[in-house]
């Protein structure tokens, strides 16, 4: 019986192996670069044109014999062209690199194909794109210790969030590419990084923490020689900048006028003159100002020196300023408009990529089928296989502990009778000595071969039982070593069942994982529609067993938003991942978790212990 177990357990693991290199056709990528390719890699960052040099210079590998070493050369190139910030037309030379790597389980390639790939698109004005890239290179370069790689995907997603006025995006991604530059040791990573992070606290309105950051953010810029560079300057502008929407006028003065010419910003020192009640200066800078093609300044100044024109000394300029505010006011709504047309362009093509999405659904439904219903055979045989050594476990340990107490009550009453052998056998002598004396009477003597009879007929007794009971506490000894034999059998059984069941845990969570809807969902978030939440509900079901209905049944007066949040939970979604399905932000998720648990309680059929946590009880549900 035991032998038929082990051959089960030994098919089920099989089938589970088999299984995932059914889903998985990846392959693991070669480690043999080509000398050309290893040099030019080791200067790419520091000297991208020497890298692309190399590069250029080399015969280019053959993409039928050598697919390894040509993808990696595809992939050094436009990392070199990238850094040498050339004009790109195409990601046609970086998609066969990532073509190439996505399959593969070398991450740190995946994270570089994925990173460039958002930087050539995202020069192409493909944003949608680009952030999905970014997003995929982010997921994988957390696998590996390459923090430059991390910190540049960190970045470019913290400049897009930025840009969209994202300000908890933002601050995540910014906060990350500065622990990523942190642990690069790369100061001038650190530098922007931080710069970054001033402006998301800017966004978030915590100016004082902003100007604390670009505070840092100017010492790393002293400590790398950038005193008169004109990143410096255009920090040091943000800084006064951030001192102007806080009122202090003067603070931001002392800083623009401490500027070459060069870099001063005269629009930024107009409004403050403006503000502290200087018209004069004010519009002289503001005229300066002017001197410009950005509609945005110039829309921003002519509004100042509209307002200027309250001042009856100015009134004469009036009707040209406020022609001019109108018209470069109209240029931005047409501006606007155009964002707007491609902000609806941006949802077409995400919709449209929603629709291929489902068209490679349908094709590899019959696949996941196939792995969905293996999935549930062993789900299936290895709870019962789990069930039957745990139930044979419980009997066996039983059958031990009252052995084990029954040759205890065996040990102890032999103990007591053979105290009372030896107590006996000390008392016949004791009679023996005092009849072998002649100083007793015949009544006495009497006495006592009655007593020695008594007590020789007794300790007959008491020997006949001590075989006995030595007989049988060597027949529960034999038993006992069989049991415990078998016990020990029983757990490496159930030892291996359980690896087993971890086997098939790791392989449902592949197969949620491998959803496209869920894969989707975990590269880039967003709201669902009824159908997808449908959709959902009917993976964790076949995936998770009766997950749903266990729950709806343990706790019918949930909300179907709390339903849908316990779901979200079950497949393994994170707070920022649940943030952007819900359309609310990461501490709104934390929230919703609390008030849940507290739900979950009040309804006195759920309990938790003082370190369980709502994540954890729905996992284990």
């Amino acid at each position: 019986m035991t032998h038929f177990i082990r051959y089960v357990l030994y098919f089920c693991f099989l089938c589970s192996f088999f299984a995932l290199l059914a889903g998985c056709s990846g392959k693991r990528a070669g480690e043999h670069p080509l000398a050309e390719l290893v040099r030019a890699e080791s200067v790419m960052f520091d000297h991208p044109d020497s890298a692309l040099h190399i590069l250029e210079a080399m015969p280019m590998p053959s993409a039928r014999r050598d697919k390894e070493n040509h993808a990696l050369w595809c992939l050094l190139t436009s990392q070199a062209q990238v850094k040498q910030i050339m004009k790109i037309s195409s990601d046609s030379l970086v998609r066969i690199a990532y073509d190439y790597y996505k399959p593969t389980d070398n991450a740190r390639r995946k994270a570089m194909s994925a990173l460039y790939m958002g930087d050539i698109n995202y020069d192409l004005g493909n944003i949608e794109e680009a952030m999905q890239y970014y997003l995929e290179g982010k997921t994988e370069v957390e696998k590996t210790d390459d923090y430059k790689t991390g910190y540049l995907i960190m970045s470019s997603l913290g400049k897009l969030y930025l840009y969209r006025n994202l300000e908890d995006y933002a601050f995540e991604a910014c906060m990350k590419a500065y622990d990523y530059a942190v642990k690069d040791s790369n100061k001038r990573y650190q530098m922007v990084s931080l710069q970054y992070l001033a402006r998301c606290y800017c966004l978030l309105d915590k100016l004082p923490t902003a100007i604390e950051t670009y505070q840092k953010c100017m010492e790393i810029a002293l400590e790398l020689g950038l005193a008169n560079d004109k990143y410096y300057y255009g920090v040091q502008q943000e800084t006064a900048l951030v001192y102007t929407n806080s009122c202090e006028y003067e603070k931001s003065l002392s800083i623009l006028r401490a500027f070459p010419v060069k870099y001063r910003s005269n629009s930024l020192i107009g409004k403050n003159l403006f503000s502290l009640g200087k018209l004069d200066s004010a519009f002289y800078y503001l005229n300066k100002a002017l001197n410009t093609d950005n509609v945005y300044t110039k829309e921003s100044v002519y509004r100042y020196l509209y307002r200027l024109c309250d001042n009856s000394k100015y009134r004469q300029y009036l009707k040209n300023y406020c022609d001019s505010l109108l018209y470069y006011n109209d240029s931005i709504i047409a501006l606007d408009k155009g964002k707007e047309i491609i902000a609806y362009k941006e949802k077409y093509d995400h919709q449209k990529l929603i629709t291929e999405q489902q068209r490679l659904k349908l094709e590899k439904a019959e696949a996941q089928r196939v792995l969905i219903i293996v999935t549930l055979c062993l789900v299936v045989v290895i709870s019962v296989l789990v069930y039957l050594y745990q139930k044979r476990l419980v009997r066996k340990e039983t059958t031990i502990r009252r052995q084990s107490e029954q040759l205890q009550a065996y040990l102890l009453q032999l103990h007591e009778n053979e105290s009372r052998l030896q107590q006996n056998r000390r008392y016949l002598d004791e009679l023996k000595e005092q009849l072998s004396r002649h100083d007793s009477d015949a009544e006495e003597r009497h006495t006592h071969q009655e007593q020695m009879v008594r007590l020789e007929s007794e300790n007959g007794r008491l020997q006949e039982t001590i075989d006995n009971l030595q007989h049988r506490i060597s027949d529960y000894a034999s038993r006992l070593r069989d049991a415990r034999k078998d016990v020990e059998q029983l757990r490496r059984l159930s030892e291996e069942s359980l690896k087993l069941k971890e086997n098939e845990r790791r392989l449902t969570d592949y197969v949620i994982d491998s959803h496209k809807l869920v894969s989707g969902l975990r590269k880039k978030s967003r709201v669902l529609s009824d159908l997808e939440w449908e959709e959902l509900t009917q993976l964790c079901t076949t995936a998770r067993g009766d997950f749903i209905s266990r729950l709806h049944a343990c706790c019918p007066q949930l909300t179907e938003q709390e339903f849908r949040l316990c779901l979200l939970i079950r497949l393994r979604f994170n707070n920022t991942q649940l943030a952007s399905i819900f359309a609310v932000s990461p501490a709104s998720i934390s929230q919703k978790k609390f008030r849940l648990k507290k739900h979950l309680l009040e309804s006195g059929r759920v309990s938790f212990t003082d370190d369980m946590t709502l994540d954890r009880w729905l996992v284990e549900f």
